[in-house]
């Protein structure tokens, strides 16, 4: 099954089987761009969704000062779980925050939204930021945090929540005669007042792509830059764009249906629901003085900007109306002019975000480090695609403990073994779509001591050799703890033969050599006509002959049989003598009959006195 009709089905559910053809809103990808403006250097930032689930969270983004995040999962309110994507400091030796760069400075002052693009260029610190999540299903809410030092290494957020708000999709599937359709909704950003029904205000800027394609919408690529220099910012997926909107302010009302409590776009059409729809979102802080708002529910009354720029400094935004009623918090009346105030102020930061109805199998980028005998915060590894799906590690092994669901492609567990864990993850779906992903996933813990077994396959033959994290084919050494029990089988490919075990196993069947140390071992595959020669010596007066037919020594000494051919030599003494013993590759046999299985070169022997 589609991995989003599993998240369509869920939500047409939820509505109730007489809305079934009602729209829904299934998931989408956010990056975005925010800058450090709380006038101090932050040591990281965590982002709060609201209503979802850790395993609703796929792919997240890292290009920044702080790397992949941690994730966590709140359920203390079963109605209402919390995700929170903490991007956190690394600390020195000694304990100290922003070790190896890993820190905000407060936002250079020339940064605007044309150079958006060093928000993820690591090598410079202007006091911006790139983060990034993609998710399943529609949060109730998301809030955004700086994170600062509050003594002791220990962070808190900042005072005031950042303002930048992640859109919201409604998504139609196709019907006759009309295309899927998605409308973008984007709330206004979840930062309260205390005592006020009206939030903090902002100011957003609406900018759309103006045709759709099937180019699949991938997170890293939802970035203000344009790294393929077509002349089009990456989030805009090789498509134009144009302005929707030039200004909407969005404040958080306790009426929802406030025409500042959010923004509805268009609706964008899909064609048959293959097609992806992305779009930019540029968010700027309400720039007008505090006496435009109103005392005592906190609304900008500010709320419309002149298009027509003050000639003496153009490049601000000014409002509209010089009469404009505001109560004060006694709840008297006063009038201030809208048009005097820049209510336009500082760029805050740019939200791009991508909707694709069915998202094409991916493996997320990285994963986050886990605690011995701690639950593994679940976490989806294998995004999109049909399931079910099929899973082999061909290199590595998971930390012991831990599974991947082939239904839902969720890491869990409890890992039960401390230290690295370097694996490569290999994903079929049901559509035969296949992906790749090499993570190294540490456990912090007391760590096995583990020791390496390694196979080497020999021969001018193919064929496989597995068991025990080994997959031999593709992958040919791990790690192992000391002590473990561990099997491998050779299964020779269609037209091979397995001749054997070398190194630290011997023989045919299974090879379990003991891990009290790193081993190695070799498995040979021949050809199936593969052919090898078996020559014999007469010592006495007698004769060797053998079954299959080849050998008659006296005469005929040497002959050739196929591999894996089972071979009787029969020893006959002359008359008036007598058989003494074999030799060679039936050295120990005490009967006048030798049984050699040609797995390679043999030779043999028999003694007459």
């Amino acid at each position: 099954m589609n991995r989003s009709a599993i998240l369509l089905a869920t939500v047409i559910l939820a509505i109730g089987p007489g809305n079934a053809g009602a729209a829904t809103t299934i998931g989408d990808l956010n990056n975005f761009d925010t800058l450090n403006d709380t006038g101090q250097v932050c040591y990281g930032f965590e982002i709060e969704i609201d209503g979802v689930r850790s395993t609703d969270i796929t792919y997240t983004f890292d290009w920044n000062h702080y790397g992949a995040p941690k994730i966590r999962e709140d359920n203390s309110d079963p109605l209402n779980p919390k995700v929170f994507v903490r991007y956190e400091s690394t600390r020195d030796s000694s304990g100290q925050l922003g070790a190896n760069g890993s820190f905000t400075n407060v936002a250079a002052p020339t940064i605007t939204p044309p150079q958006g693009h060093t928000c993820t260029d690591v090598s410079v610190n202007e006091g911006c930021e790139h983060f990034g999540v993609g998710y399943y299903g529609t949060p109730t809410a998301i809030k955004y945090n700086w994170l600062v030092d509050a003594g002791g290494g220990n962070l808190a957020y900042f005072g005031t929540p950042v303002a930048v708000a992640a859109p919201k999709f409604v998504y139609t599937p196709a019907a006759p005669a009309q295309p899927a359709q998605v409308v973008a909704a984007i709330p206004a950003p979840v930062v309260p007042v205390p005592g006020k029904t009206f939030g903090d205000p902002s100011w957003v800027k609406v900018i759309k792509t103006t045709t759709h394609s099937v180019n699949p919408v991938a997170l890293q690529d939802l970035v203000s830059d344009d790294g393929d220099g077509d002349g089009k910012a990456d989030w805009q997926n090789g498509e134009p764009n144009e302005v929707e909107t030039e200004w909407h302010l969005l404040q958080v009302a306790a009426n929802p249906d406030s025409p500042k409590a959010g923004l509805q776009g268009g609706a964008d059409d899909m064609g048959d629901g293959s097609e992806n729809v992305t779009r930019r979102y540029e968010f700027y802080r309400y720039g007008a003085a505090a006496d435009t708002l109103d005392g005592e529910t906190g609304e900008a009354m500010c709320s419309e900007v002149n298009s027509t720029t003050d000639p003496n400094d153009p490049n601000y935004l000014h409002g509209v109306g010089d009469h404009v009623a505001v109560t004060d918090a006694g709840g008297n009346t006063y009038y201030v002019d809208c048009s005097a105030q820049v209510v336009v102020g500082n760029y805050i930061g740019a939200q791009m975000a991508g909707f694709a109805a069915e998202a094409p199998l991916g493996l997320i980028d990285h994963l986050q480090d886990g605690e011995l005998g701690t639950p593994y915060t679940p976490r989806t590894v294998i995004v999109g695609g049909n399931t079910p799906f099929v899973i082999t590690i061909p290199n590595g092994s998971l930390p012991p403990g831990l599974a991947i669901d082939p239904l839902s492609g969720v890491l869990d567990g409890t890992p039960t073994a401390g230290g690295d864990f370097p694996f490569t993850l290999h994903a079929t779906d049901a559509s035969n779509v296949s992906a790749i992903q090499t993570y190294s996933l540490h456990i912090a813990g007391l760590a096995a001591p583990q020791v390496d077994l390694i196979v080497v396959k020999q021969g001018s033959g193919s064929g496989t050799v597995a068991g025990s994290g080994i997959d031999c084919g593709l992958n040919c050494s791990v790690h192992v703890d000391a002590g473990t029990a561990v099997t491998l089988t050779a299964t020779p490919a269609n037209g091979s033969f397995f001749t054997g075990w070398g190194g630290d196993c011997s023989g045919t069947g299974a090879c379990s050599p003991t891990m009290d140390r790193a081993r190695s071992v070799t498995a040979t595959f021949v050809p199936a006509a593969q052919q090898y020669s078996l020559g014999v010596t007469v010592t006495g007066n007698g004769t060797i002959t053998s079954s299959p037919k080849g050998i008659n020594c006296g005469k005929h000494c040497t002959s050739s049989f196929t591999v894996g051919a089972s071979v009787t030599l029969t020893a006959k003494p002359a008359k008036k003598h007598a058989f003494l013993e074999w030799t060679g590759a039936c050295s120990g046999v005490l009967s006048q009959t030798c049984t050699v299985v040609m797995l390679g070169d043999q030779s043999a022997g028999a003694v007459f006195n």
